[in-house]
C-alpha cells in the first residue's frame, strides 16, 4: 500500500515539474519574442499569459520586457494584470515601479512620482521606488528628492544615501549641494559615475583636496581615464603641487583614451609649466590653446591674449607684452576703461625698462596715445585720462620747459574744481594739477602773483600741503 501511494505521489510530483518547465519555456519563448520584436510575438506573450495568469512575476517580467521595446501601452496592462494577481490584489510594489517608469517614460513625473510612493508604501526596504521618485522628483524640487532620499537611508541602511543624492543634485544642475552629499559618501565604494560627479563638484566649487581625492580613486580604477587624470592635473595646479600635475601632464596627453584634447587642457598645462618657470614649453602650449579656442570655448580667447601677455611681462619682453596685449583688446567684447589702461601701463614699464632715451620717449608717446583714446571711448574715463596724460607729458618734458603738460593739468583742474562734493581721489589729483601749475608760473613764469593764486586754491583743499604753503609765504 505505501508503495503504492509513493508511485502515486511521484506520479503527480513528475506532472507538477513538467507543467512548471512548461510555463517557464513558454514565458521565455515569449520574452524572447517580445525582445527580437519577432512576428508571432503577440501569439508568444497571449499563450504566456494563459499559462502564468496567476503568476505576479511572470506577468511582471512580459511587462517589463514591453516596456523595454518601448511598447508602453502593453506594459501598463501587464503591470496592472500582475498588481491583480497577487493577494492581496493591487498592493505588489514592482507592478507600481513599472507603472512609475511608463509615466516617467511620457514624461509625466508627477503621476510617475505618484506610482513610486505606492511602491515604497508596500515595500518600504526596496530602495528602487525611493531612488526612482528621487530621479523624476530632482526635476520639480531637488532638495525635496533630496529629503525623500533621506527615508531611504531609514529603510534601507546598505544603501549608499549621500552618492545618491550627489548624483540628484548633480543631475539638477546644483555643483554646491552636490558636492556637500559627496563628501559624507564613502569614495572607495564610489563607482565610475560616483568618482566622476565628486570630482567635478569638488573643483567647480573650489574644494581642490577632495577634487584630487576622488579623482586620484578614479585614476587607480581606471588609469587609462581621460576625465580622471585631467582633473588630477587640474587640482594638482591649484594645489600648487606642480611636480605633481606635470607628472599628469605626460600621463594624461600620452596615456588615456581621449582622441581629443581642448584649448583649456593645453591653457592650464602651460599654467604649469609656468609655475615651474619652464617658459619654452609654457609658450608652446598657449600657442595651441589659441589655435584651437573657438566662440563655445569655456575659456575665452581674450583670456588666453591677457595670460600670454602677462608672462611677457614677467620675462620683461614688452614687445611681446604688449602685442598679445592689444591682441586682447581687439578680441575681447566691450573691452572696459581699466583694460585699456592696462596698455597704458604696459607702455609705461617699457619706458621704465628702456635702455636709451629714445626708447624712453617712444614708449612714452605710445602711452599717451592710448589714454587718448581712452578720453575718446569712455565718458567716464575723461578725469582718469587726462590726469595720465599731463604724468605721461611730464615725463616727456622734466624741466616743464616746453609745458608739454600745461593743457592737460588746466584741463583737469577745469573738471575737478568745479565739483561740489570732492573725493579724496578728486583732492589727491586736484593738488597735483595745481601743484603743477604754480611751479610752471613761479619757476619757467617768474609769475608770483599767479603761482600764490594757485597756492592759495591748494590750501583751500589741502590746508597743511607744504609746498604751497612756502609759496604763500614767499614775500
Amino acid at each position: 500500500m505505501k508503495a503504492i501511494k509513493y508511485v502515486v505521489m511521484g506520479v503527480l510530483m513528475l506532472g507538477m515539474s513538467t507543467s512548471v518547465m512548461a510555463q517557464e519555456a513558454e514565458l521565455n519563448a515569449a520574452l524572447a519574442a517580445i525582445k527580437s520584436k519577432a512576428p508571432n510575438a503577440a501569439e508568444l506573450i497571449k499563450t504566456a499569459q494563459k499559462k502564468n495568469k496567476k503568476d505576479p512575476n511572470a506577468l511582471l517580467a512580459l511587462g517589463r520586457a514591453l516596456y523595454e521595446v518601448r511598447d508602453t501601452a502593453q506594459a501598463r496592462v501587464f503591470a496592472n494584470l500582475a498588481n491583480e494577481a497577487v493577494k492581496p490584489k493591487f498592493s505588489f510594489a514592482p507592478a507600481y515601479l513599472l507603472l512609475g517608469d511608463i509615466e516617467s517614460l511620457g514624461d509625466d513625473g508627477g503621476m510617475a512620482a505618484s506610482y513610486y510612493n505606492q511602491a515604497i508604501h508596500f515595500n518600504p526596504k526596496d530602495p528602487q521606488g525611493y531612488k526612482k521618485w528621487a530621479m523624476v522628483y530632482r526635476k520639480i524640487s531637488p532638495s525635496q528628492a533630496a529629503a525623500k532620499l533621506q527615508d531611504m537611508k531609514a529603510n534601507c541602511p546598505d544603501e549608499d544615501v549621500d552618492a545618491f543624492t550627489g548624483h540628484i543634485y548633480m543631475l539638477a544642475g546644483d555643483e554646491k549641494n552636490a558636492y556637500e552629499a559627496y563628501s559624507k559618501a564613502d569614495v572607495n565604494k564610489l563607482d565610475r559615475t560616483g568618482l566622476n560627479e565628486f570630482a567635478r563638484s569638488s573643483y567647480f566649487t573650489g574644494h581642490f583636496a577632495d577634487a584630487l581625492k576622488a579623482s586620484e580613486a578614479g585614476v587607480k580604477l581606471f588609469p587609462r581615464s581621460p576625465i580622471f587624470n585631467r582633473l588630477a592635473m587640474f587640482s594638482n595646479y591649484e594645489l600648487k603641487n606642480y611636480d605633481a600635475a606635470k607628472n599628469y601632464i605626460h600621463r594624461y596627453f600620452n596615456e588615456t583614451d581621449s582622441a581629443k584634447f581642448s584649448e583649456y587642457d593645453h591653457y592650464y598645462t602651460a599654467l604649469i609649466y609656468n609655475a615651474l618657470n619652464d617658459k619654452e614649453n609654457a609658450y608652446k602650449q598657449y600657442d595651441r590653446a589659441l589655435e584651437l579656442v573657438n566662440d563655445s570655448s569655456m575659456i575665452k580667447r581674450w583670456d588666453i591674449l591677457k595670460a600670454v601677455s602677462d608672462n611677457y611681462v614677467q620675462d620683461k619682453n614688452f614687445p611681446n607684452a604688449i602685442r598679445y596685449y592689444r591682441d586682447f583688446l581687439a578680441a575681447k567684447r566691450n573691452a572696459t576703461m581699466n583694460d585699456w589702461a592696462g596698455l597704458g601701463t604696459l607702455y609705461s614699464k617699457q619706458s621704465d625698462e628702456a635702455a636709451d632715451a629714445a626708447g624712453k620717449e617712444e614708449a612714452l608717446m605710445q602711452a599717451d596715445g592710448v589714454y587718448k583714446d581712452m578720453y575718446e571711448k569712455f565718458a567716464d574715463a575723461a578725469e582718469y585720462a587726462t590726469y595720465m596724460r599731463a604724468n605721461i607729458n611730464s615725463k616727456l618734458d622734466p624741466d616743464s620747459k616746453k609745458g608739454l603738460a600745461k593743457p592737460y593739468y588746466e584741463k583737469l583742474a577745469e573738471m575737478l574744481s568745479g565739483k561740489a562734493e570732492k573725493s579724496k581721489s578728486d583732492i589727491s589729483m586736484l593738488t597735483t594739477a595745481w601743484h603743477y601749475l604754480m611751479a610752471y608760473n613761479f619757476l619757467q613764469k617768474n609769475d608770483k602773483a599767479t603761482a600764490k593764486e594757485f597756492a592759495a586754491k591748494i590750501l583751500e583743499i589741502n590746508p597743511d600741503y607744504a609746498p604751497a604753503q612756502q609759496i604763500r609765504d614767499i614775500k
